[in-house]
């Protein structure tokens, strides 16, 4: 996914957050966390193939965060937005190496590149509707997901008497 989709996915996710009682500071984590995972576009000749979609877009980062969530509880959130992030990667055109460094048979296991170009039209809406989808399932989770949809039952009849 393009940046926009990351920094919109990001904002919808907290905005979730928030609606489910998250402190706006603590939401803000969710954007931040969504858009550190693209730190390794800086291409380090690390391999040949370069580390974008490998070195911050795996499990053994993400499970770092988590584990740091354990002592630091607001990492939550930071992770909440990594994880949002790899899975809109996932319908990108390219793989994400989730499970990078650990080779499989000698290559590395690329999950994703299911086929949205980054550069095309349908990056930004299929980026939104995986936030969105990620969103509902974060409010059932947390049992606010009919507490959101009546506000928003309230607000169309706000706005459409």
């Amino acid at each position: 996914m393009n940046q926009k989709a990351h920094l919109v996915g990001g904002l919808i996710l907290a905005t979730a957050a928030m609606l489910a009682g998250c402190p706006p500071l603590t939401a803000s984590l969710i954007v931040f966390g969504g858009l550190f995972c693209d730190l390794d576009i800086v291409d380090i000749p690390v391999s040949s193939q370069g580390v974008h979609r490998r070195l911050l877009h795996n499990v053994f980062v993400a499970g770092a965060v988590g584990v740091l969530s354990y002592w630091v509880p607001f990492l939550m959130y930071w992770l909440m937005g990594m994880c949002l992030h790899i899975a809109m990667d996932m319908f990108s055109s390219s793989p994400v190496y989730v499970l990078w460094p650990v080779p499989h048979r000698g290559n590395q296991i690329g999950i994703g590149g299911w086929g949205v170009s980054n550069d095309s039209i349908g990056s930004f809406p299929v980026g939104c509707l995986v936030a969105l989808l990620f969103s509902a399932g974060y409010l059932v989770g947390t049992d606010h997901f009919w507490e959101v949809v009546e506000l928003g039952k309230r607000l169309l009849e706000y706005i459409f008497p």
